[in-house]
């Protein structure tokens, strides 16, 4: 490991959170916590020693810790918490509190979302892929915060005086976020919004800001949520995987920069597929494939993501070129997932209901609403 109407708020969340958990839990294989010696201060590397090492299929719970419980905050971080009304008193509290007060950022001064990891997948080599299924993602707490500061690349940073910051409280028994004391209720989607490996050696190490074909990384996609596929290039020996920069729900596009951050708990199945390399991560999910495109220039993201979905169905259905290209025109929808600089990204999504040859999927279950 590297060293590095108004009940109270508390008694909202305490209720929240017994009633969100009482459901069965996902059966896992391993635990890995957030402390200060489990996770990377926003870098996806292979230099930092794996704090955990899994086999192909095994199941992981790992929990993460995000902005919204004041990890990275620069300052009295006791100040944080009682600006914001968080409670002091809570594991996850304790933990990000070590967090900031121990762990080192990386020594190219790289910094980003907090991330858990890195996981060591035994088998994983490069050419490889890594197939990671989100099986569940749960809240450590029944809050979340977002935020905004001027000028950090949004399309309104003009407009934005001052750092801005709002913290909404979730009823996790009824699983919706409360906007304006409950005058808007927004139903829980819980992701991650990082999810990744590490770059190749050659790479080096790469901040957790923008996304990028080698390693994935910062998404901020919702279809990552429970039931949600995502296959991932293999870069070096074991894969070396991070995830973290929880978020209870998302518009797509993320315009704040910050969505409402929350920390969580996901359970990921990792599955190695030997010398299946890939050009580019992509998704899927239980009524959609999910191809991506990713570039500066938001025209040539759209132009990636459409090509791939061309070279996807004559691959998957045998077709030419044309038959393909009309079949993305009419069926395909495209969505700007992000729209900050750099690496802004489009995703299409291929509806798996259009093809008489189904394939099965690994999860039946109910799936958060989308955005």
């Amino acid at each position: 490991m590297k060293s590095h109407r108004i009940l109270s708020c508390a008694l909202l969340g305490s209720l929240a959170v017994t009633a969100a958990f009482a459901d069965k839990e996902v059966k896992y294989d391993h635990y890995l916590g957030s402390k200060w010696d489990t996770v990377s201060m926003g870098v996806y590397t292979a230099e930092y020693a794996p704090v955990l090492r899994i086999k192909s299929g095994d199941i992981v719970k790992i929990d993460t810790s995000s902005s919204s419980a004041g990890v990275g905050v620069r300052g009295d971080i006791q100040k944080y918490y009682k600006d914001n009304n968080l409670p002091t008193d809570t594991q996850l509290a304790r933990d990000s509190m070590e967090i900031n007060a121990k762990t080192t950022p990386h020594p190219t001064g790289l910094r980003g979302a907090l991330l858990t990891g890195p996981i060591y997948v035994e088998g994983a080599e490069p050419g490889d892929s890594l197939e990671v299924r989100v099986h569940d993602v749960r809240f450590r707490a029944a809050y979340g915060v977002n935020s905004t500061n001027p000028g950090s690349g949004h399309p309104l940073a003009d407009l934005v005086p001052r750092p801005w910051r709002q913290k909404f409280d979730l009823d996790l028994g009824r699983s919706v976020a409360l906007f304006k004391f409950g005058q808007i209720e927004l139903p829980l989607a819980p992701f991650f919004g990082q999810m990744g490996v590490a770059p190749p050696e050659k790479a080096g190490a790469l901040g957790a800001s923008p996304p990028t074909p080698l390693h994935g990384g910062n998404f901020d996609l919702q279809e990552l949520s429970r039931g949600g596929t995502l296959f991932l290039p293999v870069n070096v020996n074991g894969a070396y995987f991070y995830t973290g920069n929880g978020h209870a729900l998302q518009g797509n596009g993320e315009i704040t920069n910050p969505s409402l951050e929350v920390s969580l708990t996901g359970y990921l199945q990792f599955i190695v597929h030997k010398k299946k390399s890939l050009p580019i991560p992509h998704m899927e999910t239980p009524t959609h494939y999910v191809i991506i495109g990713i570039h500066d220039s938001l025209d040539e993201a759209m132009r990636s993501a459409t090509l791939q979905c061309v070279e996807f169905l004559q691959k998957r259905e045998g077709m030419d070129f044309y038959d393909a290209y009309a079949l993305t025109s009419v069926t395909t929808d495209f969505t700007v997932a992000r729209a900050l600089l750099p690496a802004q990204m489009v995703y299409a999504s291929i509806p798996k209901h259009i093809f008489k040859a189904k394939t099965a999927y690994w999860y039946q279950g109910p799936v958060p609403p989308k955005f």
